[in-house]
């Protein structure tokens, strides 16, 4: 597969006005329709994103340094079904690491890096590999930090760096669920209290509704 990377090193910048509501400037950068790139800043120790291609643009916000100086790494996707040993975890006392089983896992460039996903999507840890296998079958990586998490089924990603220098390889993804610590709903009205702004009243939810606390937000409405 190809590992293409298209170096931008100018970029239509938009300059929209600072008004109140108008959106600060930003960079235009080319790149082909529906493809994933990952989106690294030159010269910056920070930033970076993961995004798809759009009709040949990417929109992306100015770099470190105010300008458009990227430097776009085509991502390979080979979208393999894994395995996660263990598969299901008792969330108030979770594994000290994770098995993976697949296929394509390399660690030539560097080890594995392992992304841990909650099932609304969220980023809830990131851990490197600590061994593979010498047929690249097999890797072996911590367990995030599970303390803050309730039931439900996570998505575990395992992302090879390439001779880019980058982790934009995806070899594919497991399951796990996580059991043992469900999500509050005090109240019983069938919002969870994250997402009730009135946790404790059964009559009420809604953050638009009188009594809500200044400092509290609500997920939904």
């Amino acid at each position: 597969m190809r590992n293409r990377i298209l170096v931008v090193m100018s970029a239509v910048m938009l300059f929209i006005g600072w008004g109140c509501g108008s959106p600060p400037p930003t960079c235009l950068l080319s790149c082909q329709h529906l493809v994933s790139y990952s989106v690294v800043p030159v010269g910056c120790t920070t930033g970076g994103t993961i995004t798809v291609c759009i009709n040949g643009t990417l929109r992306v916000a100015l770099d470190c340094n105010g300008g458009c100086n990227y430097v776009l790494h085509e991502r390979i996707n080979h979208n393999l079904s894994l395995s996660a040993d263990p598969s299901s975890v008792y969330l108030p006392s979770p594994p000290s690491s994770v098995t993976i089983t697949g296929q394509l896992f390399n660690a030539t460039y560097a080890m594995p890096m392992v992304e841990y996903f909650d099932d609304y999507g969220y980023l809830i840890g990131t851990a490197l590999a600590t061994s593979v296998s010498s047929n690249g079958t097999v890797i072996n990586v911590p367990a995030p930090d599970l303390s803050f998490v309730y039931s439900g089924t996570y998505v575990v990603r395992v992302t090879n760096k390439t001779s880019s220098g980058f982790y934009v390889e995806v070899v594919g993804t497991a399951t796990m669920t996580g059991y043992g610590r469900d999500r509050p709903d005090s109240d019983g009205d069938g919002w969870y209290d994250d997402q009730d702004c009135h946790p404790y009243d059964p009559s009420r939810w809604d953050c638009n509704d009188p009594g809500c606390g200044e400092f509290r937000e609500c997920e939904l409405y």
